[in-house]
């Protein structure tokens, strides 16, 4: 097979080195190429996947979006949920109702948000699989919410598992719901609830600070009477989803396109899931540190080897090879180096996510909110890994390559000529013309 003069001098001084120093270069600069793109491909895959058991936990307890009446209580909400209900890109529609209230038992106490939520809905929403975790049966659980507000038989309120564990209860148990509004002559409002099941979704966040309860049993507590809080929206698409719900309340209510404000689950979960995009980012560039290192080691090598090669060099210009040859010479030797990092480091990157997937990493989910390290691999993901290691190792060999390109014949003739010389007949010589 016929390879273009460049490849072919290219892969012969890569096959051709003698010299310890260069050998070693060599292998320290594959090595760090290696290295930094199997820690980037780690990396970034173990990311992909906190980001998508993220998306699916909260998704899982939240809805894709949340419409609210911006400047007034949520009043006749049926029409509204039934007209969004109606459209082919929505899934499911929940009136719901949200507060934070304090929650006590017997033997502990802790500070929730609480939803109150149309338990004949909930059974077919993400919610239910959570339940069904815990070893309940989620109809009777859903059953129990429905249970109206009387002076013997509390309704029935859903716990997260972790919660459980704070308040030291049971199913059966009751406990207090606390919320310091509402009450009489200023003071807090104080109901009891029987607590129904539990639900895990394996995020600490949820498990330990989120109750559910029936959306009347929470109205008649809140003094809502029919009003609510807004209503949840399912739609086809999770990542369109306030893209979906904007356009279809600005259909119902065209003449006051501000009456209601749309969130989706980005935004309502901002904390948790910006904290999560900002680590993965400030992480990738930290480890690309180590790609941009593996970079000057290759133009430390290209350097040797151009010190090494200074009289094939100078002989190729001397029977006619240009200046564009010898420097596509020395930046293919270049990229020759960075690929095999990168295939190397792709191999190493995707045996470790393997392993990690398969024996799994136990997490603590009160640090980390995850009780498992989830790995995910994005080949769109580890293309921009190894396309990025290139474009550095290509970048390393410029100024070698274009040195080596620029350098005169005969003063590489010359150089190579005293080489052998002792150190003081070299400058003796060198004396000698300058005069």
């Amino acid at each position: 097979m016929n390879l273009p003069f460049e490849l072919r001098v290219a892969l012969r001084y890569l096959q051709a080195r003698r010299k310890a120093g260069i050998s070693l270069t060599s292998f320290l600069t594959v090595a760090g190429v290696m290295l930094g793109v199997a820690a980037l491909v780690v990396v970034t895959s173990v990311w992909n996947g906190f980001e998508a058991e993220f998306l699916a936990k909260l998704l899982g307890v939240n809805a894709h979006s949340v419409v609210l009446r911006r400047f007034d209580v949520f009043r006749n909400h049926a029409p509204i949920a039934e007209a969004l209900q109606k459209r082919s890109d929505v899934v499911a529609v929940q009136p719901f109702v949200y507060s934070e209230v304090i929650v006590q038992s017997a033997r502990g106490v802790q500070g929730v948000a609480i939803k109150g939520v149309d338990p004949e809905q909930a059974r077919d929403l993400p919610v239910r699989g959570y339940v069904a975790r815990t070893g309940a049966e989620p109809d009777l659980v859903f059953d129990a919410l429905d249970r109206s507000h009387t002076s013997t038989v509390p309704p029935g309120m859903i716990l997260g598992k972790d919660l459980k564990d704070i308040l030291h209860v049971d199913v059966g148990d009751t406990v207090s719901v606390v919320s310091p509004y509402g009450g009489e002559e200023g003071r807090a409002r104080n109901r009891p609830f029987r607590v129904a099941g539990f639900f895990h979704s394996g995020m600490f966040e949820f498990d330990s600070r989120m109750v559910f309860v029936g959306l009347g049993p929470a109205q008649d507590f809140f003094d809502f009477h029919d009003t609510i809080t807004g209503l949840e929206i399912w739609t086809v698409d999770a990542t369109r989803s306030k893209q979906i719900v904007e356009r279809a309340v600005q259909e119902l209510s065209p003449e006051d396109p501000l009456v209601y404000d749309v969130k989706d689950w980005s935004v309502t979960n901002r904390g948790v899931f910006g904290a999560v995009n900002q680590q993965k980012t400030l992480i990738t560039l930290v480890l690309g540190i180590i790609v941009i290192v593996a970079a000057f080691n290759i133009m430390a090598t290209l350097i040797l080897l151009i010190l090494d090669k200074r009289r094939e060099i100078a002989l190729l210009k001397s029977i006619g090879a240009s200046d564009r040859s010898i420097l596509a010479i020395f930046v293919i030797d270049g990229q020759l180096v960075g690929m095999a990092g990168c295939v190397l480091g792709i191999g190493l990157g995707l045996v470790l996510c393997k392993g990690l997937g398969r024996y799994g990493l136990q997490l603590d989910p009160r640090i980390y909110y995850l009780e498992n390290l989830p790995v995910v691999v994005s080949p769109w993901e580890v293309f921009v890994v190894v396309a990025g290691a290139m474009l550095a190792s290509t970048v390393a060999t410029l100024f070698p390559a274009w040195t080596a390109a620029r350098m005169n014949p005969a003063e590489g003739l010359a150089r190579q000529k005293f080489e052998g010389r002792s150190w003081w007949v070299r400058w003796l010589d060198r004396l000698r013309r300058r005069e």
